[in-house]
């Protein structure tokens, strides 16, 4: 037996609850993998909420969040080639890593696991999937180009840091991220230029402007006003956020890449990157990291340590 943290229906954090449950099996195209840390992120308590069941169904009662984690593998299904027992890995997609073992599908087309470089701790390994794969999408769709201006909404945020890091990886001229003055030390250890966010954006906005392209991490009327005023070209705009002022101003919502993350690990290489934990938290407190996350203002991720 094992640990697992599930919920039997929608509602807030405090619907969470650490279970006994039986050790997985791997089966036909399956791996068991143990994880050793596990991502926490707003679409975790999205999905506990219920506001996009129609979007990412889970199944009631002994529902399962975790959309990110790092493990290690440690029993192979029949038919698998890709991983062999003892390969670290990351997990990534679909909800259900809140636990200690999972059985997961393996091949390349269900894009649920992929290798884990040597030189990312579990930690790392953990938040790497939800911040720095969204991030890897949403500057391919806007077309970064080398020497350009990027527009960062919301860049003290962990998606918001990866855009900052992986485009200057991409080479990025500059990148102007908006935070709350508190989170601007975080942006600017990043490689992005501060700017506050609330009254008088655009004013300030304007001293760096133009923007090439925009990535909105934030959401909300002054974020894609923002966008829309100084970042005209056509596609080079795009929002991580559903909201009706970003559709009703023609910036579009993010569609991920397939294959994402393996794609993010092929451009970041051996460059340094680094994203900040901002707590941990062990497995069964999951219901308090989600409440943290919930809070807001972060400034960076939250992890759950399986054991801790």
């Amino acid at each position: 037996m094992s640990t697992a943290v599930l919920f039997d229906g929608y509602g807030d954090p405090g619907e969470l609850y650490p279970a006994e449950v039986p050790d997985p099996v791997a089966g036909p195209g399956q791996v068991v993998v143990w994880y050793t840390a596990i991502g926490v992120n707003p679409i975790d308590w999205k999905i506990l909420s219920g506001e996009v069941r129609e979007h990412v169904p889970v199944r009631l009662p002994g529902g399962c969040l975790g959309v990110e984690a790092a493990g290690v593998v440690v029993e192979v299904g029949a038919g698998v080639r890709r991983f062999r027992a003892g390969d670290r890995v990351i997990r990534h997609g679909r909800p259900g890593a809140f636990r200690e073992y999972e059985a997961v599908a393996a091949s390349q087309a269900a894009d649920e696991l992929t290798l884990c470089p040597d030189r990312f701790p579990d930690e790392q390994a953990a938040v790497l999937p939800v911040a720095a794969g969204t991030a890897y999408s949403a500057l391919r769709r806007v077309g970064l180009r080398p020497g350009e201006r990027l527009l960062v909404h919301g860049a003290s945020g962990g998606v918001g840091l990866a855009v900052v890091r992986l485009a200057l990886l991409l080479g990025a001229g500059e990148v102007v991220g908006t935070a709350s003055p508190a989170r601007h030390g975080l942006v600017r250890a990043a490689g992005a230029t501060p700017v506050a966010y609330g009254e008088g954006l655009p004013r300030r906005l304007v001293e760096h402007a133009p923007f090439h392209a925009s990535v909105d991490c934030a959401g909300g009327p002054e974020s894609t006003g923002a966008a829309a005023r100084f970042v005209t070209g056509a596609g080079r705009r795009v929002t991580i956020v559903p909201d009706p002022s970003a559709r009703a101003l023609g910036i579009p919502l993010l569609e991920h890449l397939p294959l994402e993350l393996a794609s993010t690990l092929d451009l970041i290489g051996t460059a340094p990157f680094e994203l900040p934990v901002a707590a941990r938290y062990p497995l069964e407190r999951a219901g308090e990291a989600l409440a943290h996350s919930r809070r807001g203002g972060v400034g960076g991720k939250l992890v759950l340590l399986p054991g801790g």
